[in-house]
């Protein structure tokens, strides 16, 4: 009787974890509880500490390293730079990119993928500095 329970048990949760996949242009699917699974080719959003699968890559969005861009309440000179810390990791390959908003380099290449830094949100203000819990990268990841 033990085992026949053991037995039910496990087949319930198997099937409570299956078919959950949903549909469009920015959908998520879950792979682990801190990894979601974005497509190739298809633009996306990471907050710092997130951990990302594109195709057979994991990307981390690991921190922002420096942020001189241009406050939106100022005039300045030149439009500034962001430079984010990207960890990427492919089976048992791992190193960590910098890229960069304004500045090279902008995109890196890995094993056949190229990882290209779009944009870091939010804009800046001269009056408050942006938390790093507040921080978001666009990454973009082709073939």
């Amino acid at each position: 009787m033990r085992h026949l329970t053991t037995v039910l048990l496990a087949t319930a949760a198997l099937a409570a974890c299956s078919g959950n996949a949903s549909t469009g242009t920015d959908a998520k699917i879950q792979t682990s509880p801190n990894v979601t699974q974005r497509e190739v080719g298809q633009a996306f959003d990471m907050k710092i500490g997130e951990t990302i699968s594109v195709g057979d890559l994991r990307l981390t969005f690991r921190s922002v390293e420096s942020d001189s861009r241009c406050p939106i309440d100022a005039v300045c000179v030149w439009a500034g730079d962001a430079e984010i810390a990207l960890k990427i990791e492919q089976g048992s390959q791992a190193a960590v990119a910098a890229l960069h908003t304004t500045l090279e380099p902008k995109k890196t290449e890995w094993n056949g993928y190229t990882i290209a830094l779009v944009s870091v949100s939010p804009s800046r203000n001269s009056s408050t500095a942006v938390k790093p819990a507040d921080y978001r990268a666009q990454l973009v990841v082709t073939r």
